[in-house]
């Protein structure tokens, strides 16, 4: 059930150049939450930005001599709203709503699969390979694949190391990692696997040549796509995007995703 609550800010670090951590006591509402799901936040007694932002759910994780889950957003500095969650420090607040949103199918794999991330799009992909490995999925049939423009962006292999994933790293100007696209490794390896499933999430153009490769082997394949929204709840219609199974032909990402079967985005 969605809720809105005062959070108390935990810790607030820089993981690499222009990204942000940020761990808040999460105090109730989140023990079923599903990965791919996000929250929306405001900074209390700012009236700038009028609406509310979103951000994907990174990470929960146990709480300390309280209890409560706490969470992790993981976040890019990339306008007004960004830089004013940067420069929030331990102990203060922040207005939160969530959890939000349609996520990813979690559920025990025999067969491989892969997490392919560009950006800050691993962002919900660390929660969802806690989640896996939690539903019986072992970490050795899982690939991780993350990209970026450079090595500034490749984000949480420490974490997906420690899970025990095997991890494939590709910047587009060859800092770290292979050199192209992301999208390169993971052709080549829906070739040599057997795969059961692709969960994906990133820039447009990323999630749609995922999709066209993976239905081009029958293989099923969820993406979460990235947008700005509004409201958060499907309310004010800001964030519709173009489908094959709709009467419309739109969905909104923050009501009926913002995962989605690969093959029914148009």
């Amino acid at each position: 059930m969605t809720a809105q609550q005062t959070v108390q800010i935990i810790s607030n670090t820089t993981v690499s150049d222009g990204y942000f951590k940020i761990r808040v006591d999460c105090g109730f509402n989140y023990e079923e939450s599903v990965p791919g799901q996000f929250v929306t936040l405001r900074i209390p007694g700012r009236t700038e930005p009028l609406l509310r932002r979103p951000f994907s759910i990174n990470r929960l994780l146990a709480g300390g001599n309280n209890e409560n889950l706490q969470m992790e957003i993981l976040y890019r500095v990339v306008g007004g709203f960004t830089r004013q969650l940067s420069e929030m420090e331990p102990d203060d607040s922040i207005d939160m709503l969530g959890p939000v949103g349609r996520g990813f199918t979690v559920k025990r794999h025999s067969r491989p699969v892969a997490l392919a991330a560009g950006g800050i799009g691993v962002a919900p992909l660390v929660f969802l390979a806690d989640r896996l490995r939690q539903a019986g999925t072992g970490m050795d049939l899982v690939t991780v694949f993350l990209g970026g423009r450079t090595k500034a962006d490749i984000l949480c292999k420490d974490i997906f190391a420690d899970l025990g994933a095997d991890i494939r790293v590709v910047t587009e100007d060859g800092s770290a990692g292979q050199q192209g696209l992301v999208t390169d490794p993971v052709q080549a390896w829906m070739d040599e696997s057997s795969p059961a499933m692709i969960y994906a999430c990133g820039p447009d153009p990323m999630l749609k040549a995922v999709g066209e490769m993976a239905a081009s082997r029958d293989i099923y394949c969820e993406v979460s796509i990235e947008t700005l929204m509004a409201c958060g709840l499907g309310v004010c219609m800001g964030c519709a995007v173009h489908t094959k199974d709709a009467g419309e032909g739109y969905r909104h990402v923050c009501k009926n995703g913002p995962v989605f079967d690969s093959k029914v985005l148009a």
